[in-house]
């Protein structure tokens, strides 16, 4: 739902206010919702930093030359590796996965690869934030 979100607002231009508004309606189960939000509110939080961290990391591709669903994925998964407790791997495991499922073939190489670059940086990025 997170991803969803996040790719909602970048293609479907909502604020973030209409954002969290359509977490709250489809999301019931309070722990869901509220774990739907938080990731949602800290990735959309940092958007800054995050791009400049994956600009840095993405060799050779520009943000703006990414897939809108990889760049949400991605922005999500980093927003999990640099500020929250969710160890690196499990971040990049689930980001492949929903990479995967909902992206293209190659979605889930492409996405593991920048999120381990991400994860193998993330204390000099830790400290240069």
């Amino acid at each position: 739902m997170a991803v969803k979100i996040l790719y909602e607002i970048e293609v479907g231009k909502l604020t973030h206010e209409e954002a969290r508004q359509r977490i709250r309606r489809r999301l019931r189960q309070a722990e869901t919702r509220d774990l739907a939000l938080g990731l949602v509110n800290q990735t959309l939080e940092n958007i800054a930093k995050i791009d400049k961290i994956l600009g840095e990391v993405a060799e050779n591709w520009d943000l703006s030359r990414m897939a809108a669903l990889d760049r949400s994925i991605l922005r999500l998964g980093t927003a999990e590796i640099v500020w929250s407790d969710v160890p690196a791997k499990v971040a990049i495991n689930e980001a492949i996965e929903i990479a995967k499922r909902f992206s293209t073939e190659d979605s889930g190489r492409f996405v593991n690869g920048i999120l381990d670059r991400v994860a193998r940086m993330k204390s000099e990025i830790r400290d240069n934030i």
